[in-house]
């Protein structure tokens, strides 16, 4: 697997199924990855920098890391530029987002970042993903990770048509909305 950024001459041809994974080392991540590999894909991580490379929770999915199309790549999703660059680069098939600030405490405390990453990060990310997608031969596909924070103090349990009752900045930025239902 190597370090981010280590894909520019591993890819294989865009007729394969591949995936872009926004906070592949999250826990949801790699197990997303293991699911994806299982399928055949090759799958490409975004990952965010910082003082500290942590893939713990892949370390488990390979041994070795040539038995595994697995290729990380620097990217935040406060940067709409390198969201473009990687889905022009990388050319998915599937994209999912699953990046957040998802620490409930922390969103309290860290609002206005919260509400960038989690809410305006996955805006820049769908604007990205809607100029990568028009005019291409096949449909690409994307998929937007919730949370059942966005529930909040609903009463259990929740089903389809349980309203939202988001409780915490970070839920409010799950639902991409202000106030209360």
């Amino acid at each position: 697997m190597g370090t981010p950024d280590n894909s520019d001459n591993s890819m294989s041809p865009v007729s394969a199924k591949r995936a872009l994974i926004c906070a592949i080392t999250g826990q949801d991540g790699s197990y997303l990855t293991k699911s994806l590999l299982a399928k055949g894909y090759e799958v490409h991580g975004m990952v965010r920098r910082t003082s500290t490379f942590n893939t713990d929770r892949l370390d488990h999915i390979y041994a070795d890391p040539h038995e595994h199309a697995v290729y990380l790549h620097y990217g935040d999703l406060a940067n709409a530029a390198r969201l473009r660059h990687l889905l022009e680069q990388i050319q998915p098939k599937e994209v999912y987002n699953l990046g957040a600030q998802s620490h409930v405490r922390v969103s309290f405390d860290q609002a206005e970042y919260t509400a960038d990453i989690v809410a305006t990060g996955t805006l820049r990310l769908l604007e990205a993903f809607r100029d990568y997608a028009s005019g291409r031969e096949w449909r690409p596909r994307f998929y937007q990770a919730g949370s059942s924070e966005m529930f909040g103090a609903s009463v259990p349990p929740e089903n389809e048509s349980t309203p939202f009752y988001p409780r915490s900045p970070y839920a409010v930025s799950k639902l991409g909305r202000t106030g209360t239902p």
